[in-house]
């Protein structure tokens, strides 16, 4: 799918989200537990998370018109027919206390309104940080969740107020989690072999969590210039170091490459950039999304060996 299409697509996404107190939920709910076999909660959820992925594939006018007398006849609207086309294994072993992973957000609102609340709720050691940021109606507050609090949340919700509907959005962001204790996450190394364990408790690994500025290797899309300068907001275009790095292999996932561990195997060439702050890297983090991870390598350039980091595939690309 071009990017044009993509953006139409999430547009129409947006905008299909039904308005606060249109009614509708609850009778969308009531469709998915139907449907679907879900317990109310694991429906209100399923749905939640549905339709805060923006970048859902849609189908086409078309297709919809062609089974749409059939599929209404079933009780199916668009929204639960896309969705079984997706999801049908998931729709026919459902769970009441599936968790989705991933990073959210969640808007600060009655009865929702506090990071003490949301601790509370999530039964959480520590309240969640606040972040502000833009709301339907302006500047709002928000606080950031893994799935796990996200699924209490939404069952708490469900369970005490149940025409109430939280705003919770997936952060598409690519995770970075990098041990001050061991190598890991490092590319196609184990850190719990013995090989691989650090020689004194005193090593730091580096790259360090927060260490800027730190040097990336681009294999992909992020290795052209003109994207680095539009998604790094950047005056000029950058000037990129070539690179490559080892023990990585790049496969295709639908039309996007994907660098997945390979001990032992052939060099991986591209390019090597040094990110110098975390909103740098941040914007990088999002361009990759969730479906990549920052993990540490060693990147070779005609300077010789650097400590840096890379973005790995999370899953196997089918």
């Amino acid at each position: 799918m071009e990017l044009l299409a993509e953006l139409e697509s999430m547009a129409l996404n947006i905008l299909d989200v039904p308005e606060e107190g249109d009614g509708t939920l609850e009778a969308d709910v009531a469709r998915w537990q139907r449907l679907f076999g879900f317990e109310k909660a694991d429906a209100r959820r399923r749905i939640e998370e549905y339709r805060s992925d923006y970048s859902r594939v849609r189908i086409s006018d078309e297709l919809w018109a062609t089974v749409k007398t059939r599929k209404e006849a079933e009780e199916y609207d668009r929204e639960a027919y896309e969705y079984s086309l997706k999801n049908q294994p998931q729709a026919l072993s459902p769970t009441s206390s599936a968790t989705v992973s991933g990073t959210f957000i969640v808007q600060l609102m009655e009865p929702l309104d506090s990071p003490e609340k949301i601790k509370d709720v999530a039964g959480l050691a520590e309240a969640p940080l606040i972040v502000t940021g833009v709301g339907e109606h302006g500047q709002a507050n928000f606080c950031q969740i893994d799935g796990g609090t996200r699924a209490k949340l939404l069952d708490w919700v469900a369970e005490h107020h149940s025409g109430f509907q939280p705003t919770i959005v997936r952060l598409t962001k690519a995770k970075k989690d990098l041990c001050s204790r061991s190598i890991a996450p490092t590319l196609a190394h184990d850190s719990t072999l013995p090989q691989n364990r650090l020689d004194d408790e005193k090593d730091m690994p580096r790259p360090s969590q927060d260490e800027y500025p730190v040097l990336y290797f681009f294999y992909g899309t992020l290795a052209d210039p003109k994207v680095l300068k539009h998604h790094l907001n950047l005056d000029t275009e950058p000037s990129l170091v070539p690179a490559s790095i080892q023990d990585g292999e790049v496969r295709h996932w639908a039309k996007y490459r994907a660098l997945v561990d390979a001990p032992g195997s052939a060099k991986v060439f591209g390019s090597a950039f040094l990110v110098r702050s975390r909103d740098q890297e941040d914007a990088l983090r999002f361009y990759e999304t969730d479906r990549y991870e920052v993990v540490r390598c060693r990147i070779f350039t005609e300077d010789g060996v650097h400590q840096g980091l890379t973005f790995r595939f999370e899953g196997w690309p089918g």
